[in-house]
């Protein structure tokens, strides 16, 4: 019985996910968007396919559009965004994409053998052509990019040292202060008017009597006029 080509089975693998494919050279490109991160999807399925080497995975989601490429032992991720970023690997001891994907979910940052953003050296550049992709152009229209965040206002610290503290380069002035109210003082109270008097000296006696121990107009007091 005739063993099935690997990038045959490939095809059919993917084919059995219920996956929209374009092929192009031996690249897969896949019609749907997927979810969550782009490079992370495009190395999950790269695993699937990776006995077809050299292949290749193109994927594309909300802000991203990514490429897994599968050169044994090198491997490649790109990723357009704001900026195109691609990172080189190299997988020793005969490892494949999978056998790092498959129990961590990322290929471990020792392997690394470089990355880069403006330009690629030629053997990172053939790797990708090699598969049918092109680091000139991504293999989707790359998603319109959230604004950027505005950066924090700049902080500086005091002249004269403060212990270590910062404080904002722009300080808003002191509040001013709530004007005073200014208490004006009561007026004293009006005097009471004096009690009508009840007695009075009698100029014939000199004794002080009440005021009905004087007779109507007479200014001593009846002891005296008797």
């Amino acid at each position: 019985m005739e063993e099935m080509d690997p990038f045959a089975q490939a095809v059919a693998r993917l084919s059995d996910e219920g996956l929209a494919l374009e092929i192009t050279s031996r690249t897969f490109r896949l019609v749907d968007p997927v979810r969550g991160d782009a490079g992370a999807a495009a190395l999950r399925l790269l695993g699937m396919v990776q006995a077809a080497a050299p292949v290749a995975i193109a994927t594309h989601g909300a802000t991203q559009v990514a490429a897994a490429v599968w050169t044994p032992p090198r491997l490649f991720v790109a990723r357009w965004g704001r900026n195109r970023w691609v990172v080189g690997y190299r997988l020793a001891g005969g490892s494949r994409p999978n056998d790092y994907v498959r129990t961590e979910g990322r290929i471990p940052g020792h392997l690394e053998t470089g990355n880069w953003y403006e330009s690629v050296p030629d053997d990172v550049a053939e790797a990708f052509a090699g598969v049918g992709l092109t680091l000139a152009s991504p293999p989707f229209p790359v998603p319109a990019q959230p604004e950027p965040e505005a950066p924090p206002a700049p902080r500086r610290s005091t002249a004269g040292g403060s212990g270590g503290r910062v404080f904002s380069a722009e300080k808003a002035p002191p509040a001013r202060p709530a004007p005073r109210k200014v208490s004006v003082p009561k007026p004293p109270p009006a005097p009471k008017p004096a009690p009508p008097p009840t007695s009075r000296v009698c100029p014939g006696c000199n004794m002080r009597r009440t005021l009905t121990q004087f007779a109507p107009g007479s200014d001593l007091c009846v002891d005296c006029r008797e």
